[in-house]
């Protein structure tokens, strides 16, 4: 029965495009199906991008999105205010979409572990922090590469300018090697962490 059932629809699709109208209308309805699911892909992305999507959940927005107001990605000089997925999602649309997957795994620990107290966020800070920093550094810190050129960067401190010549000299440019306490509530390194930015002398 499944042999002629899919049969009957070989014959019914050659058919159809024994007419080459037909055929050009199937292309274009196919273009603008994939056009229509590609741009809505990217609106989608770029929302699951923004703060105040990322802040909807309870432990973002009671916890990281305060530490977030008080840091210089806040609050700063020029006025610039990057959004949560410019530093914590790729920007080209691929890695974006594989960062969003990966994602569904915070979304399950939000609703599955009680963030209500502080002291159960800070019993986890410590773990999440590694995940964020070891994901930044095996990266090379490209989200920050999207803002900050290294060249261009003019630290106010006599060691800050000599740390970024000797790295730039040296090919060590990872951000996330020296800067790892930057934006959220200050959270001790790892014992993985220390061993993947030795050498970097942050």
């Amino acid at each position: 029965m499944k042999v002629a059932r899919a049969r009957r629809l070989w014959d019914a699709l050659h058919d159809f495009f024994k007419s080459p109208l037909n055929g050009v209308l199937a292309l274009f309805g196919t273009v603008v199906v994939l056009g229509l699911s590609f741009v809505a892909a990217e609106e989608l992305n770029i929302r699951g991008n923004s703060t105040a999507f990322c802040i909807s959940c309870h432990s973002m927005s009671a916890y990281v999105y305060e530490e977030f107001k008080q840091s210089k990605h806040y609050t700063n000089a020029s006025g610039a205010r990057p959004e949560c997925g410019q530093c914590h999602v790729a920007k080209r649309f691929w890695p974006a979409v594989y960062d969003h997957i990966m994602g569904t795994h915070d979304l399950i620990e939000e609703y599955s572990y009680d963030w209500s107290k502080p002291e159960n966020f800070e019993a986890k800070r410590s773990a999440m922090a590694e995940k964020a920093r070891l994901k930044m550094y095996n990266e090379d810190s490209h989200t920050c590469r999207e803002c900050h050129k290294m060249e261009a960067i003019a630290p106010a401190r006599k060691r800050g300018q000599r740390a970024h010549e000797d790295a730039i000299k040296k090919g060590r440019t990872n951000c996330i090697a020296c800067h790892y306490n930057l934006v959220h509530k200050e959270a001790p390194l790892t014992e993985k962490f220390s061993q993947a930015i030795k050498g970097f002398g942050g």
